[in-house]
């Protein structure tokens, strides 16, 4: 009875497994890298802070400006340690967006991509610190 059970174990074992594998055939790894857009920055200026009575010097954390393409149907952007206005450029031979949000020290903005023709898009994010810019392509119905 025993090795009925473990036999009867094992074999569901190995039917999930391979069910599993069909499932997700194409054997492509996802993961938020692949869909990370490269962005550079551009100029502006590093603001630091000077305290009166020590005469030292405190520099403020970086500005952290990151955006994902999401399946080329919309861009994510987060925007940390700033305060102020983002204003947020997507341009291309298909059409373009535009979008502003306020952040208070971290800021999440989703700018969707439909009506949007597939090709080769820049995106262009201006700070009052700084102008981040980058492209990334927009596929056939968000398809890649």
């Amino acid at each position: 009875m025993k090795k009925l059970l473990l036999l009867l174990f094992v074999t569901a074992l190995c039917t999930t497994s391979s069910f599993s594998i069909t499932i997700n055939g194409n054997n492509k790894v996802q993961d938020d890298l692949e869909d990370k857009i490269a962005l550079s920055r551009e100029g502006g200026t590093t603001r630091v802070a000077r305290m009166n009575s020590m005469q030292s010097m405190r520099v403020a954390d970086p500005v952290v400006v990151e955006a994902y393409s999401m399946n080329g149907n919309a861009i994510a952007i987060s925007v940390e340690n700033y305060r102020g206005g983002a204003w947020i450029e997507i341009t291309g031979a298909g059409g373009a967006r535009h979008s502003y949000f306020e952040v208070y020290d971290m800021g999440f903005e989703v700018i969707h991509l439909s009506g949007l023709r597939a090709g080769q898009y820049s995106i262009r994010i201006t700070l009052d610190s700084g102008i981040y810019s980058g492209t990334f392509r927009k596929g056939k119905h968000g398809h890649r």
